[in-house]
């Protein structure tokens, strides 16, 4: 019996640099608030991938200090995004907030109301559509 592979062949695929999977924990990151501003359930198990997440977005850009210094004087074109020192701000509070989130700590209409215009910021700066509209899979989970 012979396994047929299905998917793209290994030598067809491109490498997978820091900043794609960057880029690609900080979209989930945003997904999963955006769930949670819209009263998805935070299950012990949601709560834990979204708080590793966090942890791994914070480690990726703790590493990323000596790009700090170049945002603070002017903006970098990383990846098509425009990074600057708000966006490397706003990236850190998120990942904040993101913890308060999975820790189960209490967030009110004025923070829910800035983690949203945090996540709208992010999103748009990404050129990433972070409406849960757009994500059908999420009305399954």
């Amino acid at each position: 019996m012979s396994v047929d592979r299905i998917g793209t062949h290994p030598s067809g695929m491109g490498n997978q640099l820091e900043k794609d999977i960057f880029v690609s924990r900080l979209q989930l990151l945003i997904v999963m608030a955006k769930a949670y501003l819209k009263d998805y359930q935070l299950d012990s198990y949601r709560a834990v991938a979204l708080k590793n997440n966090a942890a791994r977005l914070s480690e990726a850009l703790s590493s990323w200090e000596s790009y700090k210094a170049h945002f603070s004087k002017s903006a970098t074109e990383f990846t098509g995004i425009h990074l600057d020192h708000i966006l490397f701000q706003r990236i850190k509070l998120l990942l904040v907030m993101a913890v308060s989130i999975a820790e189960g700590n209490p967030i009110g209409p004025s923070r829910k109301q800035a983690l949203r215009n945090n996540i709208d910021y992010i999103a748009e700066s990404l050129n990433f559509n972070s409406s849960l509209k757009a994500m059908p899979v999420l009305s399954v989970a």
